[in-house]
């Protein structure tokens, strides 16, 4: 978050850095909407439906992100105490929301894998277990004829897989109230504090529920995500590297929705994890000292705070520009306007 020290210039040229977030946050909001449009034309269910979501978090999360940047190199916060309740709490909804929802979309495709993988099992096996002409026809039509005098009856028997899909409801309710809850004490805490030389914070003053809720927000904003991230990122490698899963459920979209996983989790883990480790730092190191001059950084800390920040928000741009290019139901709604099909993900 930004607690921001008092330096009579900016570290950076103004203009360097609206530049840089005008595009960034532009395109970035702008290949979300992109994703949400598409998404919007065609049916949802499991995987798409957790896509939508994400999209919208990234959009909130990069909107938090702009005065975050821009404070943190004027160092003061410029925009007024309610914008800072509004800035910090829906950051922290934001960015909690993103992480679970890209821990929650590996597992899910995980999961999807897995069912299908067991459905084509037993597919196999019954094929091999009824050799007769009848069974090995039943995918198209059985033509079952009585006698010379009865015309003959046509019956349409259908062995597919069934396109059962996995629930996402739950997990989603889950993630969304979790977000809420460790947001709530950010919108009631959170306020600005004046300092000398017109450098203004945005914070939360009380030493002690600062300390506690960022405990509670590193193991359940920073510690959990990565750690159920690297674990189902070695099970999706261990998935893709088995040939034989690949070349099953070639027909199927589960190999593209391992990938974009395994992306999502790399640009997470590479642009959004040294900015929580950052802000833990900073919280913990300045909470220890118990004033509220403790809250102002020096330029070194500041510099690193403007740089992990900086590519925190590059990942808000780059998860749906996985999603148009990995997910063949997402870029074809580009390519071909709206595509509808049931499928498992």
């Amino acid at each position: 978050m930004s607690e921001l020290a008092h330096s009579p210039e900016p570290l950076l040229p103004p203009l360097v850095v609206a530049a840089y977030v005008a595009c960034v946050a532009g395109a970035a909001a702008l290949a979300n909407c992109s994703v949400l449009a598409a998404l919007f034309k065609t049916s949802r269910s499991g995987l798409l439906t957790i896509v939508l979501q994400l999209a919208i978090a990234d959009v909130i999360l990069g909107a938090s992100l702009c005065p975050e940047l821009w404070s943190l190199n004027t160092r003061t916060w410029l925009f007024g105490n309610q914008s800072c309740v509004a800035y910090r709490g829906l950051n922290v909804f934001a960015s909690t929301v993103s992480s679970y929802l890209v821990t929650t979309i590996a597992l899910h495709s995980l999961a999807t894998v897995d069912f299908e993988e067991k459905a084509i099992t037993k597919q196999i096996k019954r094929n091999e277990q009824d050799e007769d002409e009848e069974i090995r026809s039943s995918r198209h039509s059985l033509v079952a004829s009585s006698d010379s005098s009865t015309p003959p009856r046509t019956m349409n028997l259908d062995y597919r897989l069934t396109s059962k899909r996995i629930s996402v409801i739950q997990p989603t309710i889950f993630i969304w109230v979790l977000s809420i809850s460790l947001s709530v004490p950010e919108f009631v805490l959170a306020t600005t504090v004046h300092l000398d030389h017109d450098v203004v914070l945005c914070t939360i003053v009380d030493t002690s529920q600062r300390l506690h809720m960022y405990s509670i927000l590193a193991v359940f904003n920073l510690f959990l995500p990565i750690i159920v991230m690297t674990v189902a990122g070695v099970l999706v490698i261990l998935k893709l590297r088995i040939k034989k899963i690949l070349s099953q459920l070639e027909c199927f979209e589960s190999i593209a929705a391992l990938k974009l996983s395994l992306w999502l989790i790399v640009v997470y883990i590479v642009l959004c994890t040294p900015r929580s480790i950052v802000t833990a730092y900073n919280v913990y190191s300045k909470t220890m000292q118990g004033n509220q001059t403790s809250l102002v950084h020096d330029d070194e800390m500041i510099s690193v705070n403007l740089a992990t920040s900086s590519t925190y928000i590059v990942s808000t741009l780059l998860r749906p520009l996985l999603s148009i290019i990995l997910l063949p139901r997402v870029r074809k709604s580009f390519s071909f306007g709206s595509y509808v099909q049931t499928d498992n993900v």
